[in-house]
């Protein structure tokens, strides 16, 4: 009688101890959320209320002195369309540029056979090694003899400089999966070098190159080293149109104004992403190999 009660109570020690320990890791997991967005949370907060500076965090998130002026202020004093404008322009730029010089490039590393695929792949991402604090004065400098100092073309040619090593890298992993088998059969069938890339090789990677354009795209929306130092009065971006409710030494900084302004900067990046994350899972879902 004994050994059937031991033997009866094994299960439930088991599934009380799965339970304790499912019960660990979504109550870490739940706190790590908390922690995750409370402070965008805090920032929305900040920006719907009429003073962000002196008040506690309950009182920021209760709204209890709510008020849409930051908003205001941020659109209308901090010309936003004209710093929006300026980012929307250079960001889409850069990831189409960015896209339409890498891809093929990625695609040719991935046919160069043996050690020098090794090399020449390492050597593209050796130039992302750099800082890019490192590249602004060469750049600004450069920029100068050519004519494209604080122009919207100079801003983004610097994009191009961290993106395209960058994305190359990214698509030539993308291009390794695609199988070989694949290719194979389409060039036993007749297919064309072009037809095969693009008939062929790019529609197995098309979730990884909508995935890279979201990457490239967020990267330079959210770049500010480059705009700060290469970008003139008519190509700055969102990033340092924000600055100017900073203050000085007289004027103290504008939390709430910035804090509206943060949103604003944020919340386009947020709905792209979330738009295309469909288009990433039904690319991802739909299957590597198409019959």
């Amino acid at each position: 009688m004994t050994a059937v009660t031991t033997t009866a109570t094994r299960p439930t020690r088991r599934r009380h101890s799965r339970a304790g320990s499912a019960c660990l890791v979504y109550g870490g997991l739940t706190l790590w959320l908390i922690f995750s967005v409370l402070p965008l949370l805090m920032l929305l907060a900040a920006s719907l209320n009429r003073t962000a500076v002196f008040r506690s965090p309950i009182d920021l998130l209760l709204l209890r002195d709510f008020s849409l002026e930051n908003f205001t202020q941020a659109l209308v004093r901090g010309d936003f369309l004209f710093f929006f404008t300026n980012s929307l322009i250079i960001s889409t730029a850069a990831v189409v540029i960015s896209l339409i010089v890498c891809v093929p490039l990625s695609y040719g590393i991935t046919k160069i056979g043996g050690r020098q695929k090794a090399i020449v792949s390492f050597s593209v991402l050796a130039m992302r090694f750099i800082p890019y604090v490192v590249l602004a004065l060469p750049l600004f400098l450069l920029f100068i003899n050519l004519g494209l100092s604080g122009s919207r073309i100079g801003l983004l040619l610097a994009h191009l400089s961290i993106h395209i090593p960058f994305a190359t890298w990214m698509m030539v992993g993308f291009f390794d999966t695609v199988p070989k088998e694949l290719e194979e059969a389409a060039i036993v069938d007749g297919c064309s070098p072009w037809r095969l890339f693009w008939n062929i090789s790019l529609p197995v990677v098309r979730s990884g190159v909508i995935a890279l354009a979201i990457l490239l795209f967020i990267m330079s929306w959210n770049e500010y080293l480059f705009a700060l130092f290469l970008a003139g009065q008519d190509a700055q971006p969102l990033t340092v149109g924000i600055t100017r409710f900073l203050g000085g030494v007289e004027a103290g900084a504008q939390y709430g104004v910035i804090a509206a302004y943060a949103v604003l900067v944020v919340a386009p990046v947020v709905l792209f992403a979330l738009v295309a994350n469909r288009f990433i899972i039904s690319g991802m879902t739909a299957g590597a190999v198409k019959g």
